[in-house]
C-alpha cells in the first residue's frame, strides 16, 4: 500500500495526521457527552440542545478537545504540521458551517456557527502548542 501511495505521491503521513485529529476530537467529545449525559448534566446524546448552559458547555469541550485533535495532527505530521493543522481547521469550518443548515433543529444556529468561525484558529492554537512543545524541547532544531 504504501508504494502505491508513493507512487502517486499521495501524502500518506499528512492524510493520517489529519484523521488521527478528526478522531481524537470526536471520541473525546462524544465520550465527554456520554459522561455528562450519565451524570446527569446534559441531555441524552444525539437530542437537540437549546439550553444555554448546555449548550456552552458543550462549546467548552468542544473547543478543549478540537486544540487536543490539532496537536494530535501536527504531532503526526512532523515537518508538514502546519498544512496538516491549515487543512483540520478548513475542514473544521466547511464541515460547522454546512452543520449549520443540517443541524438547524438540534441547536441554536449560532452554536454550529462559532464552531465554524473558531475551527480554524482553534486548530492553529493546537498546531502552535505542538511547536512551542518541540522547540522547548529541542531549542536547536527549528521545524516548521
Amino acid at each position: 500500500m504504501k508504494k502505491l501511495l508513493k507512487r502517486f505521491n499521495i501524502p500518506y503521513r499528512l492524510i493520517l495526521s489529519v484523521v488521527a485529529g478528526i478522531a481524537t476530537a470526536a471520541i473525546l467529545t462524544v465520550l465527554t457527552h456520554f459522561i455528562l449525559y450519565l451524570f446527569g448534566v446534559l441531555p441524552k446524546p444525539l437530542s437537540p440542545m437549546f439550553d444555554t448552559e448546555h449548550v456552552m458547555a458543550d462549546l467548552i469541550y468542544h473547543s478543549v478537545f478540537a486544540i487536543a485533535g490539532a496537536y494530535v495532527t501536527a504531532w503526526l505530521a512532523r515537518e508538514q504540521a502546519k498544512k496538516a493543522v491549515f487543512i483540520l481547521g478548513t475542514k473544521e469550518a466547511i464541515m460547522w458551517g454546512v452543520g449549520i443548515i443540517l443541524l438547524w433543529n438540534h441547536a441554536p444556529f449560532w452554536v454550529n456557527l462559532t464552531k465554524a468561525v473558531l475551527g480554524p484558529p482553534l486548530a492553529w492554537f493546537g498546531g502552535w502548542l505542538y511547536r512551542m512543545y518541540k522547540t522547548r524541547r529541542a531549542p536547536h532544531i527549528d521545524e516548521a
